[in-house]
């Protein structure tokens, strides 16, 4: 285990809560990997919390499958399926189509005014950190590129949902960025979204958002393909 956590207090959530975020934010940096044995001791010592909150904090992800608790073994990172990795394309297709239509219709009646230019000037960033090569900063660029699509929709419940999901496909999503290729071709797929956004067309919108999600899939089974050891789990 990467023991990377961040010292945990003085915040208005409970500790329990502090210490399952900061625990799902080791899972986004890859500091906690699918399979990895939770380690309640060090954890709670990097934090300066006790062992039961930290306890706490993982049952609570375990509640939400990104913890498998396994009797007379411990807690682990959760390891996830081909079936479940289909499932979750499926679930975040429908999600994002939905959000990017309901966005470019906002951006046409004008409620989001400042959006576009704030999609084209991360997708700049993002084309700048291809060229340089900076995986980990495009990784962050596309996060935050598919959440101001999520909050341009204006449907709170839909993007709580989104990013539930989205938490979960962490465990496994990095790797289908981590091909060159991959990511130019990802950022094609960002620009028509934000074309069809610009234009306000949402019809267009839902197409090119799920053309996207769609596309992910593929590149994702196809690095399985390439990588045989990794098509018994998308872990």
């Amino acid at each position: 285990m990467s023991m990377n956590a961040r010292p945990i207090g003085g915040r208005r959530e409970t500790l329990a809560g502090e210490v399952r975020g900061e625990i799902e934010r080791m899972m986004v940096a890859g500091d906690l990997k699918a399979g990895e044995k939770l380690n309640e001791l060090s954890l709670a010592t990097a934090m300066g919390v006790s062992r039961g909150t930290v306890r706490e904090a993982i049952r609570s992800l375990a509640d939400s499958g990104l913890i498998d608790l396994i009797a007379n073994r411990g807690a682990f990172v959760h390891e996830t399926t081909l079936e479940e990795v289909r499932n979750l394309y499926d679930l975040r297709g429908s999600i994002f189509a939905m959000a990017c239509a309901a966005t470019a219709r906002r951006v046409g009646q004008g409620e989001e005014p400042d959006l576009v230019a704030q999609l084209s000037d991360n997708l700049s960033a993002m084309q700048a950190s291809h060229k340089q090569d900076d995986r980990a900063a495009y990784y962050d660029l596309n996060i935050a590129f598919h959440d101001m699509l999520l909050k341009g929709a204006g449907n709170p419940k839909a993007k709580t949902i989104y990013d539930n999901l989205v938490k979960e496909m962490h465990l496994f999503r990095r790797r289908g960025l981590s091909v060159s290729t991959n990511i130019a071709q990802s950022i094609a797929e960002h620009d028509a979204i934000v074309a069809a956004v610009r234009l306000a067309d949402a019809e267009a919108a839902r197409r090119a958002a799920l053309d996207h999600i769609e596309a992910g899939f593929t590149r994702y089974m196809q690095l399985l393909e390439d990588t045989p050891v990794l098509t018994q789990s998308a872990g």
